[in-house]
């Protein structure tokens, strides 16, 4: 494994056009992307393993990362996922990663297989884009598809429950997500006094996302998340309310694990939450509390949750938006770029 992570790390990515052409300088010379961030190359390095242990369970043979020639029967591994019903997104993100894999190692080599994954992966993206225009939810999906009341009286229950470190840690992130709908990179969030925080050098700073604490509140900092190149660092600061549940949670970690590290939110063993442990986390808690609810299975990850906020804040007011349009012949970003104003302030 060491060797495929060092490879990824050394690939150099270029940029592409929408046709998948090579987007070119003034010079034309193709254009660099940054280096691949360690927590993308960890990613990485997970999906591998996982992709690895699915194609061993359904053989008997003893596989490894210094041979991939198990991934050189496409039709077998297509058959594999096939029967394991994965979701369409699971399927895409196992296919992506064989092939920044494959890049990686031997891309001369591997252009024909490489090809092949490739394939099977923007067949899946397209397919992924032209339901994303429906704005309907998909059928895979809809189960799991709750509305934003639904997912405030699932908060309410839990915070009913007795104050242990689990129940705290999950009322944290419930309501942290709540507040802030953002992605898993809130599950490896730091603990940091202000004084300590205003002190550290800027680099050391960047390596890490934040809960920065003072007395009476928290901020959080926020560097390293998908979108950090577009973005920037972004801060938040906590409500008083959701400060108030941290806190406790705080406290109670430190009584239970008094020799634990920096990290916010630690699972039942006083170690960190990881991104994939605090989707499990979210997914075992929310089909617990719907179990017996009809035709809701409430696997509840950071992805539904975002949706839920986003369609509960647009969904109708872009249907109606989209009707509007119609009636007036031009499209909606026509509409959003000629036709909507805000008057001026007074």
């Amino acid at each position: 494994m060491d060797t495929i992570i060092d490879a990824i790390r050394n690939t150099t990515n270029f940029y592409k056009n929408i046709d998948g052409s090579d987007k070119l300088d003034d010079k034309g010379n193709k254009i660099p992307k940054p280096p691949l961030k360690d927590s993308t190359i960890k990613s990485y390095s997970s999906t591998l393993n996982k992709i690895k242990e699915v194609i061993e369970n359904n053989d008997e043979k003893e596989y490894n990362f210094e041979d991939l020639s198990w991934l050189n029967s496409v039709n077998s591994v297509i058959k594999i996922f096939k029967d394991l019903n994965l979701s369409d997104t699971t399927l895409k993100n196992y296919y992506n990663v064989i092939v920044v894999v494959l890049k990686s190692l031997n891309a001369e080599r591997d252009v024909q297989l490489i090809n092949r994954y490739s394939y099977l992966r923007d067949q899946l993206n397209k397919s992924y884009q032209k339901e994303q225009k429906t704005g309907i939810i998909s059928d895979k999906q809809a189960p799991n598809f709750i509305t934003k009341e639904l997912y405030e009286q699932y908060i309410d229950h839990i915070e009913k429950l007795p104050d242990t470190l689990s129940n705290l840690t999950l009322l944290s992130i419930l309501k942290l997500y709540q507040f802030l709908p953002t992605r898993n990179e809130l599950a490896e969030l730091k603990t940091i006094s202000k004084e300590y925080f205003n002190l550290m050098d800027e680099d050391k700073r960047r390596k890490s996302n934040w809960a920065v604490f003072t007395d009476k509140n928290i901020t959080l900092v926020i560097y390293n998340y998908k979108n950090d190149k577009v973005y920037g660092v972004y801060k938040e600061k906590l409500p008083k309310s959701l400060v108030k549940i941290i806190n406790k949670m705080v406290e109670k970690k430190d009584e239970m694990f008094p020799d634990s590290d920096n990290s916010l939110f630690v699972n039942s063993r006083g170690t960190p939450l990881t991104k994939n442990s605090l989707s499990q986390l979210l997914i075992r808690s929310s089909e617990e509390y719907f179990k017996d609810t009809e035709d809701i299975k409430g696997r509840i990850s950071t992805t539904m949750i975002r949706k839920i906020y986003a369609s509960d804040l647009s969904a109708e007011k872009n249907e109606q938006q989209q009707k509007l349009a119609q009636k007036m012949k031009h499209s909606v970003d026509t509409q959003n770029l000629v036709y909507v104003k805000k008057p001026k302030p007074t």
